[in-house]
């Protein structure tokens, strides 16, 4: 759902600011037990408003999308953002942020004493020209979101430990795995939740005590329907 909306936004947002770059950005914090995920997350979103408010901040509109893996190691909870940062053109032609300066405002406004693994790359976009981009947008520009807003958590995590993919469930109810935030804020819009429509011939199924039963039948070798009160 996330990566359509951010799809559909990109030929308007290209078309009105035709010279934009785009930055890919990763931050990290240390594991955490899985059972301590919920204030990590608190803490890493924290750092994100510091972050954001600081003179060295760049982006004019951002996406960021949080990522949970699971340490095979000792099932710890490794959660991490995936960002896209929308900058202006003159970003690359003064004094930019190297990654290393990333690391160390990332560390600041955690709030840490260790230096967090940041990795930080540009969107290339060189190769099409500004005129082309606003109706196709290059497919680095695709991947770069299909990569942000790929998922939360890895479907293998989630079968590979029942008791660990459970726990996070618990920790991850009512917190935010997508925000936006700055210009994009105009152009990536939320949506309205649809309401689900019956299909014709669809009946909705009313209340009642009634309940349904199956039996297996050794003649056909299928399970067939019994009346409720073979059933009880």
């Amino acid at each position: 759902m996330w990566q359509a909306k951010v799809y559909r936004a990109l030929p308007s947002l290209l078309r009105d600011f035709p010279d934009t770059r785009f930055l890919f950005m990763t931050l990290t914090i240390r594991n955490c037990p899985v059972g301590d995920l919920r204030r990590t997350l608190d803490q890493m979103r924290r750092a994100w408003v510091r972050l954001t408010q600081l003179r060295s901040w760049p982006a004019r509109g951002w996406v960021r999308a949080v990522e949970i893996t699971r340490s095979q190691r000792d099932r710890t909870a490794h959660p991490h953002y995936h960002c896209l940062l929308m900058v202006p053109p003159a970003y690359f032609q003064g004094d930019y942020l190297k990654q290393q300066e990333w690391a160390e405002l990332w560390r600041q406004c955690l709030r840490i004493d260790y230096k967090p693994v940041v990795d930080i790359r540009t969107v290339k976009l060189d190769l099409v020209q500004s005129s082309q981009r606003v109706n196709k947008p290059p497919a680095r520009m695709w991947e770069a979101v299909a990569e942000i807003l790929k998922y939360a958590v890895k479907p293998s995590d989630m079968i590979r430990d029942h008791e660990w993919f459970l726990a996070l469930s618990d920790q991850l109810q009512k917190t935010r795995g997508v925000a936006v935030g700055g210009i994009l804020k105009h152009y990536i819009k939320e949506r309205e939740p649809e309401k689900l429509t019956e299909e014709p011939g669809e009946e909705t199924p009313a209340l009642s005590a009634e309940q349904l039963f199956f039996g297996w039948k050794r003649e056909v070798r299928k399970y067939r329907r019994l009346s409720s009160e073979k059933g009880m």
